[in-house]
């Protein structure tokens, strides 16, 4: 088997490269980008054979953006993987938490941690693209004031001493990521799948797209609205639909295509259901209750 190129939002030791290599194993090349916006650029112009976003925390809640890119380059959804995530302070070797003056880190981790933040409020918070960008800013500044709130992995990677062992506001804290293709790669046995959706701006649309996805029996995991602006006859929705029959997931469709403005498919695959005990088997939680 080939070494795929996998596009990931960030760089290695990150949690997109540590999902990546969880779906995709270790043999792979990660091709790193700046933004989710390069990573479906590149899906798209055949500069990686497939990509990782994520799409939704527990804490953060969902990136709508990264639907709209799905869209966008016109990529498939081939995939889906959970990741546990804990959040660490780490800084310099030698450094202590007094010391600290500067938090640098990633806009989600950083939304992760808002409880912690919030207890130290005299210190500065900068966002930056990812957190193993922010963990070499902090390996390599002389002063040891910085700080970056990110994964275990990192303090092993850059060589950083752990300040606070778990700062995240949710103990149980997970990221689901799309494992993104160009093409519609086959999926044996597929039971789940994500669809946008275009319904009319008027009493009553959602509802009655709601009674047809019931009436199918299909177990609606996720409903999530997406504004766009500038429209105003109708309200796109972002659905996950979980289901056993294809075919069913199928019939539904041609029902619900009566009944909505537009509809598409980003992709039908394979579920990954999240299970806290997966938390233990990664060796990434530590102190579960």
């Amino acid at each position: 088997m080939r070494n795929h190129q996998i596009a990931i939002q960030g760089s290695v030791s990150s949690f997109h490269d540590l999902a990546a290599k969880k779906y995709f194993g270790e043999d792979v090349t990660v091709n790193e980008c700046g933004s989710f916006k390069e990573v479906c650029d590149k899906i798209a112009n055949n500069k990686a054979d497939y990509g990782i976003i994520a799409i939704e925390n527990k804490v953060a809640g969902s990136i709508l953006l990264n639907y709209l890119l799905i869209e966008k380059y016109d990529l498939k959804v081939i995939g889906e993987i959970y990741l546990p995530i804990e959040l660490q302070l780490l800084g310099k070797k030698g450094s202590k938490l007094s010391d600290i003056k500067e938090i640098v880190s990633h806009p989600m981790a950083l939304g992760q941690s808002q409880i912690f933040l919030a207890d130290h409020d005299s210190l500065t918070v900068t966002e930056y693209k990812d957190t193993s960008t922010c963990a070499k800013l902090v390996a390599d500044d002389p002063s040891g004031k910085l700080a970056v709130i990110g994964g275990p992995t990192l303090a092993k990677s850059f060589n950083l001493d752990v300040l606070d062992e778990n700062v995240c506001d949710v103990k149980q804290n997970f990221t689901r990521f799309y494992i993104l293709s160009k093409g519609g790669d086959y999926v044996a046995d597929p039971n789940k799948a994500s669809v946008t959706m275009q319904i009319k701006n008027e009493p009553g649309s959602l509802s009655k797209a709601l009674d047809i996805i019931k009436k199918y029996g299909l177990n609606l995991s996720k409903i999530q609205s997406l504004p766009i602006p500038n429209n105003s006859n109708a309200y796109p929705f972002h659905f996950d639909f979980e289901f056993d029959d294809k075919s069913v997931f199928e019939k539904c469709l041609l029902d619900l295509e009566k009944e909505v403005v537009a509809i598409k498919v980003l992709g039908i695959y394979k579920s990954e259901a999240y299970k806290p005990k997966i938390v233990e088997e990664l060796n990434i939680h530590k102190n579960l209750n």
